[in-house]
């Protein structure tokens, strides 16, 4: 495998959470000798964790108005006994 695509197999290995201490550590060093694709890679990761951001307050939003949701359907059928 190249440089290049060793850099971005590791890349993708840290937006999906899988990098071990190790793999981060080599893609610190392999970007410090690429820094036009180190730009890039900041690009991505920024918009990838703003968009994974998003998404995680978005679901938490819907499972937090099931709950409550779920909290008003037992009150109701406690004051209905």
């Amino acid at each position: 495998m190249n440089t290049e695509d060793c850099i971005w197999a590791l890349v993708a290995k840290r937006v999906g959470g899988e990098a071990n201490a190790e793999d981060l550590e080599k893609l610190d060093k392999l970007l410090k000798k690429r820094p036009s694709i180190s730009r890039q890679i900041k690009i991505i990761v920024d918009w990838w964790q703003e968009d994974t951001e998003e998404e995680t307050t978005c679901h938490n939003t819907i499972l937090f108005e099931k709950i409550k949701e779920k909290i008003k359907a037992t009150e109701a059928s406690k004051f209905q006994r």
